[in-house]
């Protein structure tokens, strides 16, 4: 009684798993599964960087083995993820900063959040999300079928 007392008055604690890959994870679903049911969790890419936020879309059971290979690949070489999302920014690029593109993405970009797609399928839809501090903006790459679809500029 006590129990279902607290969680109406401060919610439900959320459900949390400790995995081997990506440490602590929480469940961001509810008591009925959904196609869009994922977990969150942050990773350290660089030793005294801020870490950036990963989301695995999957149930309750966790994160595959594929997603966990699919993180690990993407994140091994993060300039050839930026080359991914450079399609679907270069046009917004200079009209949200007011300047030429340097060519570094380390010199505009910072690494937030990438979501890896639901059965590590690259085909499923995943996102990879920038913040421009020249736009003061997030500039997203939205993936469809393994390539970048939209960007999303958000802030």
């Amino acid at each position: 009684m006590l129990k279902k007392l607290k969680e109406k008055i401060f919610g439900k604690t959320p459900t949390t798993m400790d995995h081997e890959f990506f440490g602590k994870i929480v469940f961001m679903g509810g008591n009925i599964p959904d196609e869009n049911d994922y977990w969150e969790c942050e990773i350290e890419l660089e030793k005294g960087k801020d870490p950036i936020g990963i989301l695995i879309t999957a149930g309750i059971e966790g994160p595959s083995f594929k997603q966990v290979e699919f993180c690990k690949d993407i994140i091994s070489n993060l300039d050839k993820l930026f080359d991914k999302c450079w399609p679907i920014f270069e046009p917004d690029f200079e009209e949200w900063t007011g300047k030429t593109f340097s060519g570094n993405w380390r010199d505009d970009f910072k690494l937030m959040d990438i979501s890896i797609p639901k059965d590590a399928n690259i085909k499923n839809k995943w996102s990879v999300c920038y913040f421009v501090d020249a736009a003061n903006h997030y500039f997203t790459a939205n993936f469809e079928n393994g390539s970048p679809k939209l960007n999303i500029i958000d802030g």
